[in-house]
């Protein structure tokens, strides 16, 4: 195993800004066109490529989140039309909560994909040769645990 080096320790330290710099950038596309934040949009995003409903913990597990910083984001999302939570009936789990997007959550995330996906072009991967996207890819899958 390599040693932590001034070398890696800066790489770090990049990965960690350029990753919060491109989000911010992102986001700030989601809020100028649609006043939605992305964790919002994430949800949303996630919703609809389960098919349109997730149970909590199944999201929690998407999005790498815990239930209690969910839970306030649904919230928000429910207060907005977006989702609705329902009582999932499971043998002995009184707590199961199944997440569905609403129409008008549908939609907004539909019309929202449209900025995401033209904000995620200019900012990462407008920037970035195959080669480059391939060796990210096995980066990532190194330290995914």
């Amino acid at each position: 195993m390599p040693r932590l080096d001034a070398d890696r320790v800066a790489a770090w330290r990049a990965f960690g800004v350029v990753a919060a710099d491109v989000q911010r950038k992102v986001e700030a596309g989601l809020v100028d066109d649609y006043d939605l934040p992305l964790a919002w949009f994430e949800i949303l995003a996630s919703l609809q490529a389960a098919g349109g409903s997730m149970r909590v913990g199944e999201l929690c597990e998407v999005l790498h989140e815990l239930a209690s910083s969910l839970s306030r984001r649904l919230d928000r999302l429910e207060e907005h039309g977006f989702v609705s939570r329902t009582a999932t009936p499971v043998p002995d789990d009184r707590r199961a909560v199944t997440v569905t997007l609403t129409p008008d959550g549908r939609a907004e995330w539909r019309d929202a994909n449209v900025t995401y996906r033209r904000m995620v072009q200019q900012h990462f991967a407008s920037v970035l040769s195959d080669s480059d996207i391939a060796a990210l890819h096995r980066i990532f899958g190194k330290l995914e645990s």
